[in-house]
């Protein structure tokens, strides 16, 4: 068993938007070292001041060294079939993944995590910083902050991890974080090209037909569930033997990838996506005239037939909003039910004692403008799936009408010349309440639109 122990220093915090500025691998086999390599990286980018600062790597430095790309072959070939070691892994780990990506390599590995070993292995320390663990437990560091002077300083704690695992955490942890074996059936490029990014998924049958659309903040995280675990139900196996092809739509942000599954749920109805119920509401305040004439206001269970005024996910908000319109505009109570988880039959009508007809309907017809005249129409507008962009979604009167990404540099004077055919959709109950559930937490994201003309926009 060998292990490539790696720490890179880079121009900011995170993969996607940012770059290495160097690289050190040391390939161990658990008890000594067989390899070392070393290089400055040449990020294409300006290395900002603060970390020129922390590093001692300026923008001089790399102005002669290889990019990524130059040296990519050797990376690769250092990491595959070895176990990935670094402290705090996630970070060089994601660096890495992205790197070797746009350079054209496929790379998954094992991941071995010095920062949570030692809390395991040595616990009790003050800081589990590389500098501070170092200092306290006597591991001298040369060239803190570069890559080979961290690296080094991690061979040193690694080798006394594995000489203290008395009780073989090095090994466990390993079994758990295996990357478990794909069904024969299901081509490996289709996985190793999975992105650990938020989106959505898609699985396709022999004949290419989509069988199943899902969302997931780690699209590559979320797939790999799908064929672990020890579930053998005849249904789950039948799932799993129907999927051949696996595809991806990066999205950028969780909302986004929850219009998009359901964009693609309710354009291709895919046979594995079961959980249907949820794109509907479950109760609605419902109009409708009687034999005399008069316009009743109930609320009632959700029924696609009826003609609503307004969805609800609960009763109770329904109920309250019936009264407030009962009140403010004196409709008469016989006229009006609310929902009674009792289900109370209704008292027979004495039409004699009830009001005027006309002023009755004028009063409701009267409610009905209002609730109508308080629709929301607005632009959210959010991060995107890279730097680059950012992502819209284009609400108008209380319905979702298009969702999509645009060019940050773009110069926007109405967000509605944004839409794209594309991006239209035919929303629905579930997809406007994640909307507007999102718009109340982060209310600073919302955009107005340019007053246009009422457009009444399809629902179902």
């Amino acid at each position: 068993m060998e292990y490539a122990i790696v720490d890179i220093e880079t121009t900011g915090s995170y993969a996607a938007g940012n770059k290495i500025t160097e690289i050190a691998i040391v390939i161990h086999n658990g008890t000594h070292i067989l390899e070392k390599f070393q290089s400055l990286v040449n990020p294409g980018a300006i290395i900002p001041f603060h970390i020129q600062a922390l590093t001692g790597i300026s923008n001089e430095m790399v102005e002669d060294a290889p990019y990524f790309n130059d040296i990519a072959s050797t990376v690769y070939n250092l990491l595959h079939k070895r176990i990935f070691v670094a402290h705090n892994v996630n970070f060089d780990y994601s660096f890495l993944v992205e790197e070797l990506k746009n350079a054209g390599y496929s790379w998954r590995a094992p991941k071995l995590c010095t920062v949570r070993l030692s809390r395991k292995i040595i616990p009790n320390q003050s800081s589990y910083s590389l500098g501070k663990l170092c200092q306290n437990l006597g591991i001298i560091i040369h060239d803190r902050h570069r890559a080979m002077g961290d690296a080094d300083a991690t061979v040193t704690l690694f080798e006394k991890l594995v000489r203290e695992d008395k009780e073989n955490l090095i090994e466990s942890t390993l079994k758990k974080t295996k990357e478990h074996r794909l069904p024969t059936h299901i081509n490996e490029d289709d996985f190793l090209k999975l992105p650990e990014t938020t989106g959505v998924y898609i699985f396709h049958n022999a004949t290419g037909k989509i069988i199943y659309v899902g969302k997931a903040v780690n699209i590559r995280k979320r797939v790999l569930s799908h064929f672990s675990g020890t579930n053998g139900t005849q249904k789950r196996q039948a799932f799993i033997n129907d999927i051949h092809h696996i595809d991806y739509l990066e999205t950028g942000t969780e909302l986004m990838s929850l219009l998009t599954e359901c964009k693609l749920i309710k354009q291709y109805w895919p046979t594995h996506n079961r959980a249907l119920k949820k794109f509907e509401p479950k109760f609605s305040l419902i109009q409708y005239t009687d034999q005399n004439d008069y316009i009743r206001l109930v609320v009632s269970p959700y029924d696609k037939h009826a003609k609503a005024i307004q969805h609800f996910e609960r009763p109770y908000e329904a109920n309250q909003l019936l009264l407030q319109l009962m009140e403010e505009f004196e409709l008469d109570n016989k006229l009006c039910y609310f929902y009674s988880v009792h289900n109370e039959p209704k008292p027979k009508l004495n039409y004699a004692t009830l009001p005027n007809v006309d002023q009755h309907n004028e009063k409701v017809e009267a409610a009905i403008e209002k609730i109508a005249a308080q629709s929301k129409s607005f632009v959210l507008v959010d991060q995107g799936r890279n730097l680059n962009e950012k992502s819209y979604i284009l609400f108008r009167n209380n319905t979702l009408y298009a969702f999509g990404y645009f060019d940050v540099e773009l110069d926007i004077v109405d967000y509605e010349d944004l839409v794209k055919e594309d991006d239209k959709c035919l929303s629905n109950y579930y997809m406007n309440s994640l909307v507007l559930q999102y718009i109340e937490r982060y209310p600073s994201k919302v955009k107005k639109l340019l007053h246009k003309a009422a457009i009444d926009y399809p629902i179902d």
